[in-house]
């Protein structure tokens, strides 16, 4: 599966648009890139996810200054420009769904198209959306789920059902929530528990259903009919 993806990077498109924002945008990080200034983050975001609200902006920034230095952000901005997989495309031999968003502002809609066109069988799903990163309450979103699990095979657990037998009244309400397309910070916040109990809460649901992902979860959970109802209640003692 490759959401937003390409082919080749701007400089060896001769893009000449791309690779101005690009130079901009080297500068921007090297200035700003440990900056308080809002500025600085909503640029970074605006690219990736314009239609973000204030927290996403926010959180987004310090995510991206806290997981590297400015300098290896740059060195992989500047690989990405350069990155060429055009010839070593047409090798991929295994059933592919390309997924992109109409007007992603990082990797041209087009760039998605031709990755589809160059993969023998692939299935080319265009995306409503502005994002880069989709927004789980825009409607691209929820179509960019259904063609995954559509895509994806059934797997052993689900085609036989999900007994959630084994799971405690709380950790059903997690995966009711995880089924929902809720992160864990909106969980807590439902459920009035902490992210890090959330966490615990979502391990130990994983492994009684034998989902090996989010999205494994979210897929089983979903075939079993959760995911369609508002959790209100809220648990007085948390175990």
């Amino acid at each position: 599966m490759l959401h937003g993806t390409q082919t080749r990077g701007a400089l060896m498109r001769r893009d000449a648009r791309r690779l101005e924002e690009g130079r901009a945008f080297l500068d921007v990080m090297k200035v700003g890139w440990h900056s308080d200034t809002p500025a600085y983050g909503k640029f970074f975001t605006t690219l990736h996810m314009p239609d973000a609200d204030a927290e996403q902006f926010r959180s987004y920034g310090d995510l991206l200054r806290r997981t590297t230095s400015p300098e290896n952000a740059a060195a992989l901005v500047q690989a990405y420009f350069e990155a060429d997989v055009l010839d070593l495309i047409t090798q991929v031999r295994c059933p592919t769904l390309v997924l992109h968003a109409r007007e992603d502002a990082i990797i041209p809609f087009e760039e998605g198209r031709l990755v589809a066109s160059l993969v023998q069988g692939a299935r080319f799903v265009p995306l409503e959306s502005r994002n880069h990163i989709l927004q789980e309450n825009e409607p691209a979103w929820q179509q960019m789920v259904s063609e995954v699990e559509a895509f994806l095979p059934v797997s052993p657990i689900a085609s036989r059902g999900l007994s959630l037998a084994a799971l405690t009244p709380r950790e059903r309400d997690v995966l009711e929530l995880i089924a929902q397309g809720l992160d864990n910070h909106r969980i807590a916040e439902q459920l009035s528990i902490s992210e890090k109990t959330v966490r615990n809460h979502a391990s130990a649901v994983f492994d009684k259903i034998g989902a090996n992902s989010r999205a494994q979860a979210v897929a089983l959970a979903r075939d079993a009919g959760l995911g369609r109802r508002l959790i209100t209640s809220v648990h007085d003692v948390d175990n």
